[in-house]
């Protein structure tokens, strides 16, 4: 939305204009007649605190009177006074002192309300029995933990797509390769292989969880290196759960990014390949300077879907002993005996690590001048 869509939004005036703010008025009376803290500038007895329950109540009352005549005149509302320019104008700009009001009393019982909160928590010495209160508790005393775990979470993503992506580059080279009658039997078996074998790969790997995925890699490896007679300590220190961990998000985004890059170039019109072929070029030298490149541009929104969605679904690495976010949150809630309050926090974790990921991706789409339709998804 554009500066002049949003003035143009402000200034209208809407049809519903007196049930939406009557609601509006309605949530700021019960902030401002609710429980006020230390740090509360909106008290119900004070002058700000009257002053806007004053502007609640004398909305409620002016939307009241408009429902009245309106029931009153149903068929001819329109020509009755409630909707002369002058009061549907007014009625606008009484809209606007009960939006800031209703902010006001969010700051206040809002905003404030938390911020003291987080500061009486931060003082207590054992786990309050108020849900919010526990989870901002068991947050404030484990958050060396959930930024591990977060931190691990951001890294396993970026890291396992990058890597995803220079596997599914070869991969997808396997995948869209077809015997040609130039070729003679061995070229025709090798392109029959690949081409098959890169299907097989994607069909195994789409069709599996991740999460049994993970546990086959760690315990595939880990019985691997335990027959070169490493002791437990040492085969962890080369396999470690991260590096399982990472191995299993790269190898399953392989398979997604596969048919992502895939479907990025059958979108690439099939006459750039001919003219490409007819300047002399040879059929590598076409797809690597010519198809690829806009393939790759195009797929870039669904490689970026394919990375938020690798920071939701690196939860599961927490069976085999990953220390994401998922972890630390069961390391948390361990140590204080309390589930449903920490979960509920990495819950909001995990929407705010998609949600600034989206953003950002929207934004470098905006910058980048990249297309968002038409693209397969990646999962």
């Amino acid at each position: 939305m554009n500066q002049q869509s949003k003035a143009t939004f402000i200034t209208r005036d809407y049809r519903y204009l007196y049930l939406g703010c009557s609601l509006i008025a309605l949530l700021g009376l019960s902030l401002v007649y609710s429980q006020p803290h230390p740090y509360s500038f909106l008290r119900s007895d004070g002058a700000l605190g009257i002053l806007c329950a004053v502007i609640f109540w004398s909305f409620l009352a002016f939307s009241g009177l408009a429902l009245m005549i309106k029931f009153a005149y149903w068929s001819s509302y329109s020509d009755t006074v409630m909707r002369h320019p002058s009061v549907v104008r007014a009625s606008r700009w009484a809209s606007y002192f009960v939006v800031v009001a209703c902010i006001l009393a969010l700051i206040d019982r809002g905003l404030l309300r938390f911020v003291y909160t987080v500061q009486l928590c931060s003082q207590m010495e054992k786990n309050p029995q108020g849900f919010g209160s526990s989870m901002i508790y068991m947050t404030l005393k484990g958050k060396d933990i959930i930024l591990t775990g977060i931190w691990t979470t951001v890294r396993l993503a970026l890291l396992g797509t990058a890597i995803a992506f220079i596997l599914a580059i070869f991969m997808v080279f396997l995948r869209i390769q077809e015997p040609d009658k130039r070729d003679n039997d061995f070229v025709k078996a090798v392109k029959w292989l690949a081409s098959h074998f890169a299907r097989l790969y994607v069909f195994v790997i789409r069709g599996t969880p991740m999460m049994v995925q993970a546990l086959i890699f760690y315990y595939f490896g880990f019985n691997l290196f335990k027959k070169t007679n490493m002791t437990v300590t040492e085969i962890n220190n080369v396999w470690s759960f991260f590096i399982s961990g990472l191995c299993t998000v790269a190898l399953n985004s392989t398979a997604y990014l596969t048919e992502v890059l895939r479907g990025g170039i059958l979108a690439v019109d099939r006459g750039q390949t001919e003219a490409s072929r007819s300047l002399g070029m040879t059929n590598w030298q076409s797809m690597i300077r010519v198809v690829f490149p806009q393939a790759v541009k195009n797929s870039i929104p669904a490689i970026g879907n394919e990375f938020i969605i690798n920071i939701k679904d690196s939860s599961v690495l927490s069976v085999i002993g990953v220390m994401d976010l998922m972890y630390a949150t069961k390391s948390v809630s361990g140590i204080y005996f309390r589930s449903l309050e920490i979960y509920c926090v990495a819950a909001i974790l995990y929407l705010i690590l998609t949600w600034l990921s989206s953003l950002l991706l929207k934004y470098l789409g905006k910058r980048l001048d990249m297309p968002v339709k038409g693209l397969p998804s990646s999962n």
